[in-house]
Formats: C-alpha cells, structure tokens, sequence
C-alpha cells in the first residue's frame, strides 16, 4: 500500500463506510485530534514524526457505528494544504474541520459555535489552487448535517451558521498588532459589517480543496442526496469575542472545545445517513 509522504496514510487506513471511506474530523491541535479520538472505539493510532498522528476509530452514537479517523492539520492554510490534499488522495471524502475561531458577530460569544457556510479567502495559499474570484464555500448537505448535529447534540441555541474569514496573520490581521494595525482592524470592521460571524486560519483552504476535487462532478437537483465526491465541513468553537482583548477565558476555551465536538460528532451521524452509509 502506497502512503502519503506527509501524513503516512494510504487507501487501507481510509478505506471504511460502504465504500464511502472515512469520516474524517481535522482539527488543527495534536492534542484536539486526540480528545476527539477518545470518542472512538477500536481505536488505532498511527504516529507520526511530523505530529500528525492518525486516530482510527470507529464512532458509535445515536444508534450509528461509522469509521472515523481524528488527524490534525496543523496551524496554517499551508498546513492544511498538505495535509488535506493528501487526505483526499488517500481516499478521504467526508472531511470535517473541527477547530477554533475569533467572533466577528456581537452575537456570537466565547463558548460557543460557529458552522461556516464558506469563508472570506484573505491567504495568499488557496490563491494558488483556484483564482481568488472563486469562492470558498462549504457544501450544503455539509452544513445541513452539522446543523442537525448541533441539534442533536442540545446546542441549538449555542451554535450559528455564517461565513467565515479565513487569514494568513493572527497577530497582525486579527489583533491588529503592528503599523498597519489600524488598517487591519478596519478591515476586521468591513467583514463584520458585510455578515461575517468568525475568523479563523484554515477554513477557506478546506472547502477550495474539497471544490477543486470535485470539478466537473455536480449532482442535479432532482437527485436528491445523491453526494458529490468530497464534502467538507467546518465548526468551530469560539475562544474570543470583541470584549476578550487577546484575553482568553481558559473555561470558555474549554466548554467551545467541547461544544464543537458535539456538535461535529452528532453532525456525522446525520451526514452518515444522508449518505445511506450502513450502519447510520
């Protein structure tokens, strides 16, 4: 079996689901990739010198067994560019970014969940991928699922669906460090007022690279759940909001962890059976 240079995967580790493959949940922090693992059963690891050590379980919840596997990305569009690529190369179809975000919207707070229709694609890394005119957008049963995921997981009220920003910079961009600190935070300013509910580092990487594998594959209308060969997803917890100041409450980063995988875990459940994957 031929494996991914980087990741060290191949077709046997995400083969699983019918013939779907893997549910993949891609956070970007090691150590998230393996508390979300403790949801697995049967579980595998595949370690790796680069820290992107493989989680293969399978998930057992609401009725449904479904196989899974919990890896990383790593900090970054660039990151997430190798890792997903080859993800999809070794056969993963199903993707979901499991990860952590700024609020943009006064409505959304520390602690809770934000599920990204698409994202603004302010990274240079995508660019190189598709042209920046094309958007960075989640697919629709994607989103669906993870919306019936946060109902399924009792978060309904703490979760919200929005565009995303995805940026090159934290310090600069985001927290408005350095000279053009004030032309950044304008800018943070303009998304907020244009809808945008949260920023983060990888999200507009994911669904381009989920678009591009896709090319040429549209399912019609009329067929109904019919899917398209890779779909990608994104929730993420909310660590700060616009009274955090790069304070961050360590509770609040907590209870986003955990609320975000909640509602990513119950979200597979429902893609699983919108996928007629036995055993959803």
């Amino acid at each position: 079996m031929e494996l991914q240079h980087h990741i060290l995967l191949g077709p046997d580790h995400l083969s699983g689901n019918g013939g779907l493959g893997r549910y993949v949940l891609l956070p970007g922090d090691r150590s998230r990739a393996a508390a979300i693992a403790k949801s697995f059963t049967d579980v595998t690891v595949v370690a790796n010198p680069r820290g992107l050590d493989a989680h293969l379980g399978t998930l057992v919840l609401g009725g449904a067994r479904i196989d899974v596997l919990s890896i990383s990305s790593g900090m970054g569009t660039p990151s997430t560019e190798i890792v997903m690529h080859e993800l999809i190369a070794a056969g993963a179809r199903r993707v979901v970014r499991v990860g952590s975000c700024g609020s943009l919207d006064p409505n959304v707070r520390a602690s809770q969940v934000a599920i990204l229709t698409g994202a603004v694609r302010d990274e240079l890394a995508s660019r190189h991928i598709a042209p920046v005119e094309f958007p960075a957008v989640s697919h629709p049963e994607a989103v669906a699922a993870m919306a019936a995921g946060a109902l399924a997981a009792g978060l309904g009220q703490e979760a919200f669906l929005g565009v995303g920003h995805t940026k090159a910079s934290l310090y600069a961009r985001e927290f408005g460090k350095g000279p053009l600190g004030e032309q950044n935070r304008a800018y943070g300013h303009l998304l907020s007022a244009c809808g945008a509910i949260a920023s983060d580092m990888e999200a507009s990487m994911l669904f381009i690279q989920a678009s591009v594998a896709s090319a040429r594959q549209a399912t019609p209308v009329a067929a109904g759940n019919a899917a398209v060969p890779v779909q990608a997803a994104c929730v993420l917890g909310v660590y700060g909001d616009d009274k955090s100041d790069m304070k961050l409450d360590p509770e609040q980063c907590r209870q986003a962890d955990a609320r975000c995988i909640a509602v990513a875990l119950h979200g597979i459940v429902d893609w699983a059976r919108r996928d007629g994957v036995h055993g959803s």
